[in-house]
């Protein structure tokens, strides 16, 4: 019981890598507070398995990349939960796009998703909950394409590759308020990467495309963000860590 008495809000966690962090969590003790944009019937799936593991599990829908909305996610956390020691901003989309196709509406629809939301998310939190107790833990997710060419995700990429360097530069602001600031990047089964596999198997064959569709469930990663949210990680901050199993060379 890792996170036992611990209070965590994971965003976009209907499905994928959220679910599996946040029904992890739960299995380790911490009452969750998760969210979707939409998919209210996975969102409550997941709520009901985490009360089935004994938690407090609350969840609604919000808009990661309105700042509105995420300032109401808040208020909610604290009147539900009184504060949260642990976020994991998980929340985002992916449309994969050639870049000559690639529109200005759907770049910024994606950094703000990504990027603007984890700032929205993180920005709120530190200063509502995590500096008055002087403890947090924040876990950023990233991605291969920030630091690798891939084809067809430019908007997503840019924004990843803004979160890792808003990692390593919010852990560093953060370091005396006992705020740990951590990013993962992930290759796991989800929405995301069977969207991936249709753009590739289209663009260059179902040979290449089949090479996304052999990834490892999302519950193969769940070990790695208990160990940014725990105790264990206290003395970690301002790193990036690649969780792939090799996937990624």
């Amino acid at each position: 019981m890792r996170l036992k008495n611990k209070k965590a809000l994971i965003t976009g966690a209907s499905k994928g890598i959220g679910k599996s962090v946040a029904l992890g969590f739960a299995r380790e003790g911490a009452d969750i507070f998760i969210t979707a944009q939409k998919d209210t019937v996975g969102l409550n799936e997941t709520l009901e398995e985490a009360k089935n593991i004994g938690v407090n599990a609350i969840g609604e829908i919000y808009d990661a990349s309105n700042f509105k909305d995420v300032e109401r996610l808040m208020n909610s956390v604290e009147n539900s939960f009184g504060t949260i020691d642990i976020l994991v901003n998980n929340a985002g989309i992916i449309k994969p796009t050639l870049f000559l196709d690639l529109q200005p509406e759907q770049f910024e629809k994606t950094l703000k998703v990504h990027l603007f939301g984890t700032y929205y998310h993180t920005w709120l939190a530190v200063k509502k909950f995590m500096i008055p107790k002087k403890y947090g833990k924040i876990i950023n997710l990233a991605a291969p394409a920030a630091f690798k060419g891939y084809i067809g995700v430019v908007d997503y990429a840019s924004a990843k590759g803004g979160i890792a360097a808003f990692t390593k530069n919010v852990a560093k602001e953060l370091l005396s308020y006992n705020i740990q600031v951590n990013a993962v990047v992930p290759i796991a089964e989800s929405r995301m990467t069977k969207d991936l596999t249709n753009f590739y198997s289209k663009q260059f064959g179902a040979e290449i495309g089949a090479t996304l569709a052999t990834l490892p469930t999302p519950d193969n990663l769940v070990g790695t963000f208990l160990f940014f949210a725990s105790s264990e990680s206290d003395y970690v901050t301002g790193q990036i860590l690649t969780a792939d199993g090799g996937w990624v060379e």
